[in-house]
């Protein structure tokens, strides 16, 4: 079939009634973009203001029961006593009373654990606190134990210092807010009575100065509630918007496409007058137009529960907002609908069948879902290059004008850096779906039919997938558990080897092709004994400049990254084992190997490195190490394509993660340690001049695309 030249603004229009009409009928798409709306947001306040108000009222008539346990338990009652004393003294009226009552029980640990007391109070003399401490200590924990939590010490002495005096614990289930809540009441009175008692003490002898006039320490919060709540409403309101956007959209989306393949009408309405071009961009804007109406739905909202202040909301919900403010909030979220409508859309021209539509939508949810979560790091302001990363700008920019802050150049950057992914998104849609692609795709249809390895590039990005769902799973729910050992045995061993190992059987597939068993030219190794050097300090250099301007990664989050490689203990022959020599080999024939050669008649050269080297980031998981290691893919992916071998990669794997792990290992860097600027510049020479002489001897990876795609098929 002939491909249409694009036809006039009429039949465009009488096309996008018909989606429009076509998308009315659909019952689904309605409730999710404009009744789910509508009544999640009224319902969210009245349940979040029914629980907050049904929680308060539980606190204050809730009788706190606690025991008091220890060597010096007499003065610990002495102590508490004196304690709720001013909590029933107190001047105070804006705040209820609690009321406290002790209880005698046999074994207090059990009784708290089993929720028959909120709160156990540990008075300890010097000899049964340091005891207690040593005992902590050699059993390697923090507080009295998982299920009681943290631990209030009252007493001044109960610090990192040995005590010089008794002291007092509170023991208290940090997963009960009323176990909390009685620790918080009961230790703020015994810091305010040991406040006083050491006063009184300054004052009998004769303390020149009275203490109340030493130093007054005030806090005051500068923020007012309105700004708090459009902070905390800010953080959720892009995910939430993006999550309704992509749910809608989805459901328009898979059927405009995939779901008329499925039924064959695709190709009756193909067989019009209508040019392809109007035809994809009417089903184009019938999906844009689903996600501007969740966003005016819930700009609506807004205005309705938070500006004009129709329902009485929570206290952490006082925001306060002007149409101008509501206004830019749709603005911004104008391109972020277009760019998720272009995704689905060419999501749905590539899938052949719902079933098929439905497997590729987790990554790509998964994709928006994460970036949209910027607002929410620590740390993280829209005066940095974050304003130019799309989706993550927009999810900061949000969260900046909900607080009523306007860093109009930023909030443009923002705008753009998304708007100008939306543009080209929608364009590479309409090229793409306009192609004879959109139909058949005869080439897959025959593979479709004959299988095996003419069908092995439709699949490859399933079964990696599937490989990163085990992966995270594994990861999160038995990371700790296994081990720095254990998670490179299972994931490197079992997951990735195990995978491809599966996909050539499942294929059948060459293996020496699949994972690319071929030998390189001399010259290619001298190259990567100098490349491997240079790209782990342009890596450095990468990660230093993320931190600073796209991802701010608290220090802590770094320390106890480095902890989890290197505070195991383990003898150097084994990290380098663990960490440099199963990687180099085992990561690179799953994703320069077996991923590589799946996607090579999919994507040109340039589509191949990006493809394989975002897949790889990806499967690091660490948001703060996406971009470092995604780079480094994109750089091990092109060595293999100029070398039609996987063998230089592994060992520029191998040295890479061992520069990384040797010079920490032995003390030679530290935390402290700074890289002067000269030495990422000569790093960057490097790696150039390591690509350019792999560059002069290049053997191409055989069998590769040879044109610009038209399509992912």
């Amino acid at each position: 079939m002939s491909r249409k030249r694009s036809g006039d603004r009429g039949v465009l229009a009488t096309l996008f009634v018909y989606e429009i009409k076509r998308l009315l009928r659909d019952t689904r798409t309605i409730l999710i973009a404009v009744v789910a709306p509508l009544v999640l947001f009224p319902v969210i306040i009245f349940v979040m203001r029914t629980v907050e108000r049904s929680e308060q009222q539980r606190l204050v008539e809730t009788v706190y029961e606690y025991a008091v346990v220890g060597d010096e338990a007499d003065w610990g009652r002495e102590i508490v006593a004196a304690a709720l004393l001013l909590e029933a003294n107190d001047p105070d009226t804006s705040r209820a009373r609690v009321r406290f009552e002790e209880q005698q029980v046999s074994d207090p640990d059990a009784a708290l654990n089993s929720a028959e007391i909120h709160l156990v109070v540990e008075a300890l003399s010097i000899e049964s606190y340091e005891r207690i401490l040593a005992e902590e200590a050699a059993a390697d924990t923090t507080g009295a134990g998982g299920d009681e939590g943290d631990q209030d010490e009252a007493d001044a002495g109960a610090e990192d210092d040995p005590p010089e005096l008794p002291t007092l614990r509170l023991r208290y289930r940090g997963q009960s807010d009323f176990s909390s809540n009685a620790s918080t009441r009961l230790g703020s009175r015994i810091v305010e009575l040991r406040s006083q008692f050491r006063d009184s003490v300054y004052t009998a002898r004769g303390f020149p100065v009275a203490p109340e006039l030493i130093a007054t320490v005030e806090t005051e919060n500068t923020a007012s509630a309105e700004k708090e709540g459009g902070a905390l409403l800010g953080l959720a309101l892009t995910p939430f918007l993006l999550l309704l956007m992509l749910t809608g959209g989805s459901i328009m989306a898979v059927d405009a496409i995939s779901g008329e393949k499925e039924r064959g009408t695709l190709e009756t309405l193909l067989t019009t007058a209508a040019a392809r071009s109007d035809i994809v961009t009417a089903k184009l804007l019938g999906i844009v137009t689903v996600g501007i109406a969740v966003a005016v739905v819930n700009i609506l909202n807004l205005l309705v529960y938070l500006v004009l202040g129709v329902v009485d909301l929570p206290e952490n919900f006082a925001v306060a907002l002007s149409a101008l403010d509501l206004v830019l909030l749709l603005i911004l979220f104008l391109p972020l609908t277009v760019l998720i409508s272009s995704v689905l859309l060419l999501l749905s021209g590539y899938a052949k069948t719902y079933k098929e539509y439905q497997i590729y939508f987790f990554p790509v949810f998964l994709a928006f879902l994460v970036p949209s979560l910027a607002g929410t790091l620590p740390g993280m302001d829209l005066r940095s290059a974050i304003a130019l990363v799309p989706i993550a700008g927009i999810g900061v920019a949000v969260r900046e004008v909900m607080v009523r802050e306007y860093d109009w150049l930023f909030l443009f950057l923002a705008f753009s850096s998304t708007g100008a992914a939306a543009w080209w998104a929608a364009r590479l849609t309409e090229r793409t779906l306009s192609t004879e692609h959109l139909i058949s795709q005869s080439d897959l249809d025959e593979a479709d039919l004959v299988g095996g390895p003419a069908l092995f590039p439709r699949r490859v990005l399933r079964w990696f997938g599937v490989m990163w769902v085990i992966f995270l799973i594994v990861s999160l729910w038995f990371g700790e558990d296994l081990g720095v050992r254990g998670q490179v045995v299972v994931n490197l061993v079992f997951i990735f080897l195990g995978g491809s190992l599966m996909m050539i059987r499942r294929y059948g597939l060459d293996p020496r092709a699949a994972f690319a068993l071929r030998p390189v030219r001399p010259l290619v190794w001298p190259a990567i004994v100098i490349g491997a050097p240079s790209g782990y300090i342009v890596g450095i250099g990468l990660a230093e400049l993320v931190n600073t301007y796209v991802f701010p990664v608290p220090q802590n989050v770094l320390e106890a990254f480095g902890d989890a490689l290197l505070g195991d203990q383990m003898p150097l022959w084994q990290l380098l084992l663990f960490i440099a020599v199963m990687p180099g080999i085992l990561e690179e024939l799953a994703f320069r190997g077996v991923l590589l050669h799946g996607l090579r008649k999919v994507f040109g050269p340039v589509g191949i490195c990006l493809m394989v080297g975002a897949i790889f980031g990806i499967f690091h998981v660490s948001l703060f190490r996406l971009l470092p290691t995604a780079y480094l893919g994109v750089v091990f992916a092109a060595v293999v394509l100029l070398t039609g071998s996987i063998f230089p990669v592994m060992l520029w794997h191998f040295l890479n993660n061992a520069i990384g792990i040797v010079p920490a290992h032995m003390g030679w860097v530290t935390e402290d340690t700074v890289v002067p600027w000269w030495v990422f510049v000569l790093g960057l020479v490097g790696l150039v001049v390591a690509l350019g002489m792999i560059w002069g001897v290049r053997t191409p990876y055989p069998d590769m695309k040879k044109k610009r795609p038209e399509g992912f098929g």
